[in-house]
C-alpha cells in the first residue's frame, strides 16, 4: 500500500478552469501522502460523491493527503492588486483527491475535513467554500505537529522526520514532486451545509520555496469525522514533502462542473 498514486492512475477527464484568485498566503508545512482500503475512503464522502477507477496495480487502496502547517503573509487579491492583511495561523486538511459526482465524469479533490486558529478563515472556508472548517490548535512540538480541540482533547498529530537537507540540486531527491503538484491542479471540491457544492482550485507556487523529502506517520486520535475511526497512517514511499514558503493562491468560488 506504499506506492505513490498520482494523476495517471486514476480515469477520468479535468474540468477546465478560466477564474481568478481571491486570495495568497506564504505556507510552510508538510504535504503528507498516505494511502487508505478504498472501502474506508468511501465512507468519508458525501452521498453523491463516489471515487474514480483505480488502474494502477493497487486498485484496492485510494490516496488520502493531510496538509498542515502555518499560513502566513495572508492577502487579499482585488482588481489584480494585491493587500496586505497581516494575518498569520495554523491549518490543517484532509483531502481526498480523485473524487467524481455520481452524475459527472470530472476529477475533483475533495475536502471533508479542515481545521483553522484563525477565525476569519474558517468563517469564510465554509461560508464560502463549504470546507467542513472547524476551529482546533496546532503546534509543532519539536517534529511532531499536535492538533487539539479548543478544549485540549486531541484530535491528530504527525510525526515527520527529514530526509536531507533542504533540496538543492542533486542533494534530496524528490521523484514524486511533479506527480505532487499535478494532483493538486484538480479543481477543489467543498459542500455546504446546505448540501450545495462549490468548487475552487489552489495554485501552489513553488519558485521561491524550499522543498525536501521525509518520512512521515499521521496518527488520527479521535473520530474527526463521521466515518472515521482512530488510526494511524504512514506516508508512502517519496510521498511526504516538507515545505518552506510556499505561494499558495485560493481562487474564487464557483458553481461546480461535473459534467
Amino acid at each position: 500500500m506504499n506506492a505513490f498514486l498520482g494523476r495517471d492512475c486514476f480515469a477520468g477527464a479535468t474540468a477546465p478552469y478560466a477564474g481568478s484568485f481571491l486570495s495568497q498566503a506564504s505556507f510552510t508545512g508538510c504535504i503528507v501522502f498516505t494511502n487508505w482500503p478504498r472501502a474506508d475512503v468511501k465512507r468519508l464522502l458525501a452521498a453523491e460523491l463516489e471515487l474514480a477507477v483505480n488502474i494502477s496495480e493497487r486498485p484496492d487502496v485510494h490516496p488520502v493527503v493531510c496538509i498542515f502547517g502555518e499560513v502566513a503573509e495572508g492577502a487579499t487579491i482585488l482588481a489584480g492588486f494585491t493587500v496586505p492583511l497581516g494575518v498569520r495561523y495554523a491549518e490543517f486538511a484532509l483531502a481526498i483527491p480523485f473524487v467524481t459526482h455520481k452524475d459527472g465524469r470530472y476529477l475533483h479533490t475533495y475536502i471533508p475535513r479542515m481545521y483553522s486558529s484563525h477565525f476569519p478563515a474558517t468563517w469564510t472556508g465554509n461560508a464560502l467554500y463549504g470546507f467542513a472548517k472547524q476551529m482546533a490548535k496546532m503546534w509543532w512540538q519539536g517534529p511532531v505537529f499536535m492538533l487539539t480541540s479548543d478544549d485540549d482533547a486531541l484530535l491528530l498529530h504527525a510525526a515527520i522526520e527529514s530526509q536531507c537537507d533542504w533540496s538543492s540540486g542533486s542533494r534530496c531527491a524528490l521523484p514524486n514532486f511533479e506527480a505532487m503538484r499535478a494532483v493538486f491542479t484538480l479543481p477543489v471540491l467543498g459542500r455546504k451545509v446546505d448540501g450545495v457544492y462549490v468548487c475552487s482550485y489552489f495554485d501552489w507556487d513553488f519558485s521561491e520555496a524550499r522543498v525536501r523529502a521525509a518520512e512521515s506517520c499521521v496518527a488520527i486520535d479521535a473520530p474527526i469525522l463521521d466515518g472515521l475511526t482512530p488510526r494511524r497512517c504512514y506516508g508512502v514511499r517519496s510521498g511526504t514533502f516538507q515545505v518552506e514558503r510556499m505561494l499558495w493562491r485560493l481562487s474564487w468560488p464557483s458553481p461546480c462542473r461535473f459534467r
